[in-house]
């Protein structure tokens, strides 16, 4: 469940079954500038968000370029 809009309307919440469950509650003021919202990342002015996509689709293509870098224990190292 997600909520990002402000509010003061109570959360139930109810267990059901046996299974144990975890609930993380994440809470914050509202930014105080103007946000804009990209496909993978959020600045505060239109240039810094061109900059910041543009940065992901470069490593996306270097990720892709690079092929599975898997090590035998399943990690994947940093690409920079």
């Amino acid at each position: 469940m997600t909520i990002f809009e402000p509010g003061e309307t109570p959360i139930a919440l109810r267990a059901s079954g046996t299974q144990d469950a975890v609930f993380v509650l994440g809470s914050a003021v509202p930014h105080p500038h103007a946000l804009r919202l990209g496909n993978y990342s959020v600045h505060t002015s239109r240039q810094a968000l061109e900059i910041g996509e543009h940065r992901i689709a470069e490593l996306a293509q270097a990720l892709r370029k690079a092929g599975d870098r898997r090590t035998a224990s399943g990690t994947i190292p940093v690409l920079r």
